[in-house]
């Protein structure tokens, strides 16, 4: 599961080519023990950025993607680190302007999907 995964993330970015200005990803996994991880960053061409990171350890997956502007303020913040009790979604939330909101678990292919609207929106 962890490279066909890594595979489709990698697949994702690449559509992206035409916006990514630069970036930087690592992965490592081991197939045999269904464990694995990717991060990285990347820099999109209106200036903004986000930093990632998905650790799997067979069907569990621990995340955080954190997605800021060109002034490195915060855009969004996925994650699932055990904190905020409090959400009806514990331990998923995402961390906005605004405050912390409930929200579902996701992955990193569905929030490049919404960085790749963000960022064409952005540069017009």
């Amino acid at each position: 599961m962890t490279t066909h995964y890594f595979e489709k993330i990698k697949k994702r970015i690449a559509r992206l080519e035409w916006l990514v200005e630069r970036e930087s990803i690592d992965t490592e996994y081991d197939e045999d023990a269904d464990i694995g991880n990717i991060g990285g960053n990347i820099v999109f061409k209106d200036g903004s950025v986000i930093h990632f990171k998905e650790i799997f350890i067979g069907e569990k997956t621990q995340y955080r993607f954190h997605y800021m502007d060109e002034r490195n303020n915060l855009i969004f913040r996925w994650d699932n680190a055990p904190h905020h009790k409090e959400l009806k979604t514990f331990p998923h939330h995402v961390h906005l302007p605004d405050g912390v909101k409930e929200n579902k678990p996701v992955k990193l292919v569905d929030v490049l999907d919404k960085i790749e609207d963000i960022v064409i929106e952005r540069l017009g």
